[in-house]
């Protein structure tokens, strides 16, 4: 019973939208469904992986999820409730929807070569590829050797946020247009070079994203194919990833339980219920309150010590130097980081004010999807939403990452020129 609570909890942050908006346009739920069968259906379900942690920070582990979980449903309903504010200054607001598509086209066509031309430098400028590299998993984090100066990271992050920003846009030009064929190469091209950094999801979450768009705008039937695409897309990912990342199997072996095994491969790239029990234990033993302050963090560069990835490994690593560890820090829910910041006060606001704002971006979304009349403009909005508004809505954890899609999606969204 406790393992279901975890699980339906836990996948509340993920596609509650469903609860308000239940419908095959809404994408940006879809997106999720994978995710939380392996990452939460499979550990705490069928492997059930909180119990081999104190019943003590199960118990509160799930109770702070459940009070989460509440107060962000209801301030998902209200946020829904407001009626959408139908601004009249976006592009897909003011032009007609053919002058607006070949604004798209052009827009997409610039930042796609960009992003490629910037993630070939970044490379160049890295004398790596993560994925060729003698330790891969330490090129990925640029651990050790593999650390490089910061304008350069800047220069690859940029573009590799560019591409995964305009990659689905680039692929629903083509879908659009057959005609288009540069477009769909160029998003072949941008998704090669963003796979061999390693980073699984963002690299293939255009591909993906685009499917979702093209499956769920089609009809019910593919639809309904689409939701066991993903689901088995995700495990193939996780299997991959469990491929790659664990370089010596003997050496994890021990470690590694043999019951339903191939559960266990299946959820070994998505450990989130261990990551975030892990994290609670140290925590309980010594509290390290945040007061707000990852909030902010991950908004300031080179390891500072309140970006909430740096932070999670703080509290885990207590003692360590944090530059050495081979991780990108530990994937928290909505009402924990409520929880590290205020306690249960930030518990109810941290997630009462994230279902708010979700529910008012995702009303605004559904307006400009239903008036739209064009699979095209619609992905804009789309990524729009995933990109920008999904951020915003999750305040907890902004990173500086977030912000080359944004201004990516400006071009976009406002009358603003790129030549």
């Amino acid at each position: 019973m406790q393992g279901i609570l975890i699980f339906l909890c836990c996948s509340v942050f993920m596609i509650g939208t469903y609860l308000v908006w239940p419908s095959r346009y809404n994408v940006m739920a879809h997106l999720n469904v994978g995710f939380i069968f392996i990452a939460y259906f499979i550990p705490a379900v069928i492997l059930k992986d909180q119990e081999d942690f104190s019943s003590d920070v199960v118990s509160l582990y799930t109770l702070i999820l459940f009070v989460g979980a509440l107060f962000y449903i209801i301030g998902l309903y209200l946020g829904f409730l407001i009626k959408p504010v139908r601004f009249s200054n976006f592009s897909f607001a003011l032009l007609d929807t053919e002058v607006y598509k070949k604004k798209i086209i052009k827009v997409t066509k610039v930042f796609l070569i960009g992003g490629i031309i910037g993630q070939i430098l970044g490379y160049l400028m890295m004398g790596f590829v993560p994925a060729f590299a003698a330790d891969p998993v330490a090129a990925k984090f640029f651990r050790g050797v593999y650390q490089v100066p910061f304008y350069v990271s800047i220069v690859y992050l940029s573009s590799f946020f560019i591409l995964t920003t305009v990659t689905p846009i680039a692929i629903i030009v083509w879908y659009n247009d057959k005609k288009k064929k540069p477009f769909l190469l160029g998003a072949i091209i941008a998704v090669a070079l963003m796979s061999v950094s390693l980073s699984r999801g963002p690299a293939f979450s255009g591909v993906v994203l685009a499917v979702a768009i093209i499956m769920s705008f089609k009809n019910r039937w593919t639809f309904t194919f689409l939701i066991v695409f993903l689901i088995s897309i995700y495990l193939l990912s996780s299997v991959f990833y469990f491929v790659i990342g664990v370089r010596d199997f003997d050496k994890v072996s021990s470690n590694f339980k043999d019951d339903h095994l191939f559960w266990r491969i299946a959820s070994a790239g998505s450990i989130d219920i261990q990551d975030q029990l892990t994290f609670m234990d140290f925590f309980n033993k010594n509290p390290l309150w945040t007061y707000g302050r990852t909030v902010l963090g991950g908004l300031i560069p080179s390891h500072y010590e309140w970006n909430p990835a740096v932070y999670t490994l703080r509290v885990t690593n207590p003692g360590e130097d944090i530059t050495t560890l081979i991780s990108g820090g530990k994937r928290l829910a909505a009402p924990l980081w409520g929880y590290v910041s205020f306690q249960w006060i930030g518990v109810v606001a941290f997630c009462f004010l994230s279902g708010f704002l979700k529910g008012l971006f995702l009303k605004f979304t559904k307006y400009w999807i239903y008036k739209s009349q064009s699979i095209l403009v619609a992905t804009v909005i789309i990524v729009i939403n995933i990109s920008i508004f999904a951020s915003l809505s999750e305040f907890f954890t902004l990173s500086i990452y977030a912000l080359p899609p944004v201004i990516v999606l400006i071009f976009y969204a406002f009358r603003v020129k790129v030549s």
